[in-house]
Formats: structure tokens, sequence, C-alpha cells
């Protein structure tokens, strides 16, 4: 095959590879288990800049009174504004498998795409492992981290935790070998999100909303999730048995675990068996606010989220937001090995932005102890 041919033949695999990719795009990526994904991910507001920024009034009072029509007006008492900010990520992922026939481009687009979105999935749940990881986008749980150890729950989540690992316990000789005492595990590293410090006693209502169930997936854990959706003023999606993903715009997220003890309780507490079957071993909701399952937070995380979280989203205060032009952009260009195959990269730009984490949403979580 001459060069011109080659070129040609790339050309009509690159159209063949966008014809795909319009029909299926991937941030509507239709797995059945990535509700999560399919959610959270399903405005893909893009914006442009060289960084995300934001400006929050925090600590504003005073500012709004009751008058008469002749009163003189009074000064503002109190505006305090703040900015915060953060870098892009860079997600990318790579197919070099050359084909001219259409259903395996296809499949090769499917492949690529789920390599992606499996990236990025669990990147969104976990965060940076530290202040040099500039790879790792904030996650979930940096917006709406860890608070106080055994708080029943309260605006006490000042700052993130880096995906670090957590600490054994102290080391003892077990026979000759070394073990470790039960002593505790602890979060991970803190940090300002946004690199705005955050404390009881400064910039206290940018903090994030959490509680500790203490590992009792119980009526106890009813009574704090009843707590935080009167707090945030959750409301259930327009046609709730459905959970349509475009109409979805609280949400809570949770373990395997959670949801089938849920699912258990709620069975055993209705006598109407089998009337409702979201109280049945269906998708269980709370004041008509789905669970949905997020299958990487199964697996505890003592850094970041603890055991067993619930992470409540305001889909439009939390979200995703990805650079212009780079939103699954797709490269060709000849293999620097093998100038008779093509290699195509997707790149994706984005990060995990959030507008205000006191009405964002909250975490319910067994504190790592």
């Amino acid at each position: 095959m001459d060069s011109i041919q080659y070129s040609q033949a790339l050309d009509m695999s690159y159209a063949t590879l966008q014809e795909i990719r319009r029909r299926k795009p991937p941030l509507t990526y239709a797995y059945s288990t990535y509700q999560f994904w399919n959610t959270f991910v399903r405005n893909g507001i893009q914006t442009v800049g060289d960084k995300l920024e934001g400006h929050i009034t925090l600590g504003s009072e005073g500012n709004a009174r009751h008058t008469g029509f002749w009163d003189a007006d009074t000064t503002v008492k109190k505006n305090i504004n703040q900015r915060y900010e953060l870098n892009w990520r860079h997600a990318e992922s790579i197919n070099a498998k050359p084909a001219r026939i259409y259903n395996i481009w296809e499949q090769q687009y499917k492949a690529c795409i789920r390599d992606m979105v499996d990236e990025m999935f669990v990147a969104m749940l976990t965060g940076p492992s530290g202040a040099n990881d500039t790879h790792s986008p904030y996650s979930v749980f940096s917006w709406l981290p860890l608070g106080t150890d055994g708080s029943t729950g309260g605006w006490t989540g000042y700052s993130g935790n880096y995906n670090d690992g957590s600490t054994p316990g102290t080391e003892f000789d077990r026979g000759g070998l070394s073990g470790n005492y039960n002593d505790g595990s602890t979060p991970g590293t803190e940090f300002d999100r946004g690199g705005l410090s955050c404390s009881a006693s400064v910039n206290s209502d940018f903090a994030g909303w959490f509680a500790d169930h203490g590992g009792n997936l119980d009526d106890s854990l009813l009574t704090i999730m009843n707590d935080f959706h009167m707090t945030m003023n959750f409301q259930p999606p327009t046609v709730p048995e459905n959970m349509p993903v475009d109409k979805v715009n609280c949400a809570y997220y949770t373990t395997k675990n959670v949801i089938k003890k849920l699912n258990s309780f709620y069975a055993m507490s209705d006598d109407n068996m089998g009337y409702n079957r979201n109280s049945h071993y269906g998708t269980p909701s709370f004041y008509g606010v789905p669970l949905v399952w997020a299958g990487p937070i199964d697996t505890a995380n003592t850094s970041v989220y603890g055991t067993d979280p619930i992470v409540g989203i305001h889909h439009d205060l939390l979200y995703p937001v990805i650079l212009r032009d780079w939103n699954f952009r797709i490269d060709k260009r000849p293999d620097k090995d093998r100038h008779t195959v093509m290699t195509l990269f997707v790149d994706t730009v984005y990060q995990i932005w959030c507008e205000n984490p006191r009405h964002a949403g909250g975490l319910i979580t067994q504190y790592p102890s």
C-alpha cells in the first residue's frame, strides 16, 4: 500500500470512528451498574481558562432586615468574599488496534471508553494521594470530607483528606514475629480545599456536613439521615420510581452493604409486604430520594471516606467540569515504532467542582478509628 492509499485508509477509519462516537457519546455511556457515573457526569459542564476559580461569600451577616418606609439605611455589617481555585486534571486512553471492519472499530471504541470511564470513575471517589499528586482530580469526598469522630451530624467537614493510606496499629512481637495491635487507624493528611482554609472559627460556612454512623446500619442510621435530609432540604426526582438520569438533582450514593441492610430493615418494618416494591429488595429510597450503589466505595478507605459511606449530593452544586475542546477528544497519529499502524488517543481534561460545600451535600460514614 502506497502512502496515498494508507492516508486514505486512515481518513476512512477515522471518519468511521467519529460516526460511532456520534451515535454513542462517552458522557452518556450506559453502564447498567454505573448509575453514579451516568448521573454525576450527565451535564458535563464545559468551561475554559487556565484554572477553575470560584468566589464565595462567607461570614455574611446583618445585611437583610425589616424596616419602615421612612427609616434610615444602615451600613453593611459584614460581607466577606473569598476565592478558591483548582487546577485541571488530564485523563487519557489509548487504542492501537487497526481494523477495517466497522464492528471491530466499534468494539475497540467501547473498550477504549470503558477503560477511560473505569479510570475516571475510581478517581472521582478517591482523590489525590498527596500535595505532590498533580494527576488525580479532587474527589467527591474532597469536597464533602470526613468531619469529627463520633459526630451525630453537623458542619464539621473542614478539610479534605489525601488518599495517602492509613496508619497501622502499633507493632508487637507475636511468637518472635511482628504483628499489629488493633489500636486504630487515622484518616489521610488534611488539606485546604481549593486553597481556602476552613475551621470552626475561620470560614466555617465553607464546611461540609458530616455524621459518624459508627457502623450501626439500623434505625439509628435512619435518624441521622432524617436530620441530614431536612437540613439539606433534599428533593426527590420528578419520577422517583424510574429515576431518570436527567431528572435526578439529589441522590444518595452508598455501598452494597448499606443498601442490603436498609432493604432488609425496610421489609421487616413494613406490614404491607410486597405492596411497595421499593421497600422490598428494590432500590431503596429515603423521602423519595434514591440510594444508588457506587461499587468502588464497597471497599473501605480509612484515608478518605471510612467504611460504608452514604454521600448525599446536590448535583446542581457539585459536578464535574470539562475543559472545552478536551471532552473525550480523539486524536489520530501513526505509531512511532510501526509506520503501518495508526494509534488513537482519547483525552479528557476535567476536574470536580463544588459551588458551596455547605449546601452541596454531606457524608455519613463509619469514622476510621
